[in-house]
């Protein structure tokens, strides 16, 4: 289809855009540990401006030291940071690119472990994720010399040479600590009526203003709708909306959701104190709520920002899990006017280059898995399950330089390790062949793509099989390789990217023909009763009972394990878990089988003995490698180098397997 919309210049303020691409603000944490710009986080930002897009907005910068929400997070506290901030917007012009500033205060969600003092906030009140701090009510005095900081903050921004700033005021951050009547509870003048708690935000606005001059544009991001007991509604927002227009903002940036964001409905549905009907849990919790995973349908938030869009005369920027085809058509309905891409930048950063080049069918599409804000989470810096150079672009272990002596390679297994050395090799010069024993390629990828609400993995499941069937390689597909062929091949290298199979305990009758395969119910190759037991309770687990949930089967998942898929990222379990108990799947936790059937599980807990039955039983305790191939290759192909990856070493998570697929062709 054609982008014409996506491709359209277009202008927030004085700031004209070569197209009506925007990257929002993401927190990667690779700045320095004392808020100074490092090497990396410009190379990131560089990195995406080659790729076209029309605006780059960085992720988070505290206004004061008091704000830093993240470890790793850029300051603009005094001039001494703008030596490093001026780089950004260097490194960002050289690639053709507008960039933006986004200034955001946490306030109570600025832990005294990251900041070294007690959390600022309106009106004292906390956040239910960090339940240990002793958040601060500000006084009035505080209020204004915070006020003055973001002015001063905004100020630098300009004088570095950015081209506008954002105010963040979505997600909980300081301005809509103080618009939202949840964590707002003042009795003075920033307190009480709408426009009394619109007050910070705006005086905010105008103090922005004041040192950057009227005509320097500033975005307001605004979260539409809080889902939170006395939170901020759409209606409120709309008006908030004006009022920010009004005051002198040039583009309203619509997301939604703060920390606590159903987080109330969420632990009384896992205390069982609740019903999770209608409460749209499965749609984000917390932070899921404006990250969503691949369980929440895309474009989630889209409708907000054209109710927004109907209240307001500036430029409206929709945002959240949005499809280049879904970006077109809202700007075609005039559902906003700029169409922001987040985690599809980080999955491929030549997104909008591949747009405008016509190839957006060759777009390595975002898996929406989160492993990039679980390794934030983790105080470490960004990385991307799909895209083995994000956060560490230009660095000399990431890059593929042509070879010097081209070598013959034999890449075993076309799962996404396999597919992801085989595209890397060929690039690098190398003669490749790719062998799968399968009649098609996608390995585990193949499987787990499957049910509806994966629908990201197979994007990105098609996109890696066809760059893989037009690179260049030589691909042979229902081929089962042996030490023999590869020596008569005459390959120099062998990258074993061969895989795993599902995993069969000693359980006793674990190994019984009536136990169900998880990948061969998912493929319907094995079919299952109308009651189910489906043992594991890991991601393969969770995933199988969630399908057989949806077809209106009675299901019931058994596990040692005290939760669910303890493997995920915190926000991306919560919605897993609300869709688990939305579908009605019985989870039965700190159960040890000890024995099974076709129709029957015993197991053992609080140290008692209990059965469950059912017309099927689903073993889904994991994938075992496959490691006698790599082992028979050592054993045979002497002078051949053998080089295994992915889940043949072992089994573990996507991103593992396309990082040691790149690097190892890389390296060869």
């Amino acid at each position: 289809m054609n982008y014409n919309k996506l491709l359209e210049p277009g202008k927030i303020g004085t700031m004209e855009l070569k197209n009506r691409m925007v990257m929002p603000g993401m927190g990667t944490n690779l700045a320095a540990a004392d808020g100074t710009v490092s090497d990396v986080i410009v190379n990131y930002y560089a990195r995406r401006a080659n790729g076209g897009m029309g605006l780059i907005i960085t992720e988070v910068c505290c206004p004061d030291p008091s704000g830093r929400v993240i470890p790793g997070e850029i300051e603009a506290t005094k001039n001494s940071f703008m030596p490093g901030l001026s780089r950004i917007p260097h490194a960002v012009h050289s690639g053709g690119a507008k960039v933006c500033l986004q200034l955001a205060h946490g306030g109570c969600f600025a832990g005294e472990g990251v900041t070294g003092q007690r959390p600022l906030t309106p009106s004292g009140v906390g956040t239910m994720q960090l339940p240990g701090e002793n958040p601060k009510e500000m006084t009035i005095d505080e209020i204004h010399e915070l006020i003055e900081k973001y002015g001063q903050a905004a100020g630098r921004a300009k004088d570095c040479g950015f081209d506008a700033v954002e105010l963040h005021g979505a997600h909980g951050y300081m301005p809509l600590q103080f618009l939202s009547a949840y964590t707002n509870h003042r009795t003075d003048e920033y307190g009480g009526s709408l426009e009394n708690r619109a007050r910070f935000a705006l005086e905010t606005i105008h103090k922005i203003k004041e040192y950057t001059g009227s005509d320097f544009p500033l975005i307001y991001r605004l979260s539409a709708d809080e889902d939170v007991p006395n939170g901020i509604s759409l209606q409120e927002a709309c008006s908030f909306a004006r009022m920010a227009q009004e005051a002198g903002a040039d583009a309203i940036h619509v997301s939604a959701g703060t920390w606590d964001s159903r987080l109330h409905n969420y632990n009384d549905v896992m205390a069982g104190k609740k019903s999770p009907e209608g409460l749209n849990l499965s749609r984000g919790v917390a932070t899921s709520m404006w990250v969503p995973p691949n369980y929440t349908p895309r474009a989630s938030l889209a409708d907000l920002a054209a109710e927004v869009k109907k209240q307001v005369s500036v430029p409206v920027i929709a945002v959240c899990s949005i499809t280049p085809e879904k970006g077109e058509e809202i700007l075609e309905n005039s559902g906003a006017d700029f169409i922001a891409f987040g985690r599809q930048t980080i999955a491929d950063p030549d997104y909008a280059n591949k747009i405008k080049e016509g190839k957006a069918d060759t777009i390595r599409r975002c898996l929406r898995c989160n492993e990039c804000l679980g390794e934030v989470m983790r105080n470490c810096g960004i990385s991307c399950a799909v895209n083995a150079e994000a956060g560490k672009e230009f660095e000399g272990f990431t890059q593929v330089i042509p070879a010097i002596n081209e070598k013959n390679v034999a890449v075993i297994g076309g799962g996404p390790a396999g597919m992801q050395a085989a595209l890397t090799a060929v690039e690098r010069g190398h003669k490749v062949t790719l062998f799968e024993r399968n009649r098609e390629l996608g390995g585990q990828l193949y499987y787990v793509s499957i049910p509806d609400f994966k629908i990201d993995y197979r994007d990105y499941t098609r996109y890696l099989t066809q760059a893989v069937l037009s690179c260049g390689a030589d691909i042979r597909l229902n081929v089962e390789v042996t030490p023999e062929m590869i020596l008569e091949g005459g390959y120099d290298v062998v990258i074993a990217a061969n895989g795993a199979d599902t995993f069969r305990p000693g359980i006793p009758g674990a190994q019984d023909s009536t136990i169900l395969d998880p990948l061969k119910v998912l493929d319907q190759k094995e079919s299952t009763g109308n009651s189910v037991i489906v043992c594991g309770a890991g991601l393969v687990g969770c995933e199988v009972a969630m399908v057989l949930a949806e077809e209106g089967k009675k299901v019931t998942m058994i596990d040692l394990l005290p939760a669910a898929a303890p493997e995920l990222a915190v926000y991306t379990k919560w919605v897993l878990d609300a869709k688990l108990a939305e579908l009605g799947v019985q989870l039965k936790m700190n159960h040890r089988i000890v024995e099974m059937t076709g129709a029957k599980v015993v197991c053992q807990t609080g140290g008692k003995e209990v059965s469950y039955e059912a017309d099927s039983v689903v073993c889904a305790l994991g994938l075992k490698s496959r490691k006698s191939l790599v082992d028979d290759l050592r054993a045979k192909c002497n002078g051949v180098e053998i080089i295994p990856v992915g889940d043949v070493n072992k089994p573990r998570k996507i991103m593992q397997a396309v990082h040691e697929g790149f690097h190892a062709a890389r390296r060869i």
